[in-house]
């Protein structure tokens, strides 16, 4: 397993959240001290977007791919969540994208 980035503040203890890799290439976030940890998608680049999921406070992250859309990630992806359509905060985000005509918007 091979650490790779920090992330975010874990909502539970404050402390960083790191992104890791393992020898099978699997991506996983994961905090150091309290142990929360959760999977990231397998293929695509990983950004940081500074914010924060207002639903369950984890960082929001942006995976970008090759001739797609970007989308966006907490500890799952935010397309699944029920709220999606009604977060200010990805609307935030796809308007800025779209201004700057970055991440295929």
């Amino acid at each position: 397993m091979r650490k790779l980035d920090e992330i975010g503040i874990c909502p539970n203890c404050d402390c960083t959240i790191s992104t890791f890799v393992t020898k099978n290439y699997k991506r996983f976030a994961k905090c150091e001290i309290c142990g929360v940890s959760y999977a990231l998608p397998k293929r695509g680049t990983i950004s940081n977007s500074a914010l924060v999921c207002p639903k369950n406070n984890f960082p929001l992250l942006i995976i970008d791919r090759k001739n797609q859309q970007a989308y966006f990630w907490t500890d799952q992806p935010c397309f699944n969540c029920v709220k999606y359509d009604k977060c200010e905060t990805v609307k935030e985000l796809i308007s800025e994208f779209k201004e700057l005509k970055v991440y295929g918007y």
